[in-house]
């Protein structure tokens, strides 16, 4: 056996509890009263011999480890019922165990019987997996008990060696198998990454200034809902116009439309201001004509909305979107998501609004939530960064 890495904290209280569901049964005894220092010569070459098998065996199928860990605590709970296996037998062979504990008639796994019920491999071997897969974090720990249970015969060296030691000597045992198995199985760790990603988005949905004197009224939240839809739909072609262009004029419907080709799918109306009953119908009423007549998908983007208000928008068939639904959406969306948002609030801004005051205003915050964004080249002289 080669010389594996040491097993953290975690890893040895998480082994001790499993072990101790074993170890526990024999008297008063528990794991830190098993002498595992009192282990004869002859059965340290039993283990290592043991072990020497289970590293064999794991080349070509890792879960006969598992199988290893099965044979030495099915031994172990049956030592509960005869005494002579708490101690070394090192002449005990397959018709010895046979002969002296009955069996389940069953050639799919191993089962022997005992005063008190049975115990099986493949009830511990369920155990191991949920052990190594779960809190030892080594998912490529094979999920398949019955593939290696049913095989068991092939295995039948490792059987017999595990019945040949004593209580001791299983303990050592198990502590040497565990530790090959952590060190030959990868652990599946997710590392928390420093610095965590931003959330631009969010952030400008949260404190970004609506209004700036060199801005159109509502260019702002017109800009962030383009970002929303383009970040939300971007299978879909969108038409915009500037602010306060009417959409008729446009050959549109909505503020923004989302097309597949030819067919129009979505069409979204941004008003950021607080929609009630009483203006519900000036201000939407033309998306709730185009919900009527299509079979596009009409959205409201709005600042905030009545509970009456937007039971009269749902019940036209017009999907209503708050400042609060999208800080819920929001919480799902990762940095990749955001930015494309933030890219196309950038764009509305360069290319269908046309304020570049606007669209430095933008970047400067930008630079402030996400200062490694690469749209940050284009932050004039005015901010704190120069073009490159």
């Amino acid at each position: 056996m080669t010389e594996g890495k040491m097993m953290t904290e975690g890893e040895e209280e998480a082994i001790q509890n499993f072990l101790s569901d074993y170890f526990n049964a024999v008297g008063d005894s528990s794991l830190g009263s098993i002498d595992r220092g009192a282990i004869s010569d002859d059965e340290e070459e039993e283990i290592a011999a043991l072990l020497d098998l289970v590293e064999e065996n794991f080349a070509s199928s890792k879960g006969t480890l598992g199988l290893a860990i099965d044979f030495l605590m099915v031994a172990e709970e049956l030592s509960k019922y005869d005494g002579r296996l708490v101690d070394y037998e090192p002449e005990i062979e397959r018709s010895d165990i046979f002969d002296r504990y009955d069996r389940k008639d069953t050639h799919s796994t191993l089962t022997f019987l005992h005063s008190d019920g049975n115990i099986g491999i493949r009830t511990v071997h369920n155990d191991v997996i949920d052990l190594f897969r779960g809190e030892l974090a080594r998912t490529n720990f094979p999920s398949s008990p019955g593939h290696h249970t049913g095989e068991w015969e092939r295995y039948v060296p490792m059987l017999e060696r595990s019945f040949r030691l004593s209580q001791a000597g299983r303990l050592e045992a198990a502590y040497r198998i565990f530790d090959y198995g952590l060190d030959a199985l990868e652990t599946n760790t997710v590392v928390r990454r420093e610095p965590p990603f931003p959330n631009p988005f969010r952030r400008v949905l949260n404190e970004y200034k609506r209004t700036d004197p060199e801005e159109q009224g509502g260019s702002a939240y017109q800009a962030l809902s383009y970002g929303f839809v383009e970040a939300e739909w971007p299978h879909l072609s969108l038409e915009a116009s500037k602010v306060r262009t009417g959409s008729s004029r446009q050959n549109r419907y909505g503020d923004i439309d989302g097309y597949a080709g030819p067919d129009l799918m979505i069409s979204v109306e941004v008003k950021d201001l607080p929609i009630d009953s009483s203006n519900v119908h000036s201000q939407l009423e033309s998306m709730m004509e185009l919900a009527r007549k299509s079979t596009a998908i009409s959205i409201a983007i709005c600042r905030s909305v009545s509970e009456k208000a937007r039971k009269i928008l749902e019940d036209e068939g017009v999907q209503v979107l708050t400042d609060e639904d999208l800080r819920e959406r929001l919480q799902t969306w990762d940095y990749h998501k955001q930015n494309r948002a933030i890219q196309g609030m950038i764009h509305f801004f360069a290319h269908i609004e046309e304020n570049p005051a606007g669209t430095q205003r933008l970047l400067r915050f930008i630079e402030e939530v996400d200062p490694e964004n690469p749209a940050l080249v284009h932050l004039d002289d005015s901010g704190s960064k120069t073009d490159s």
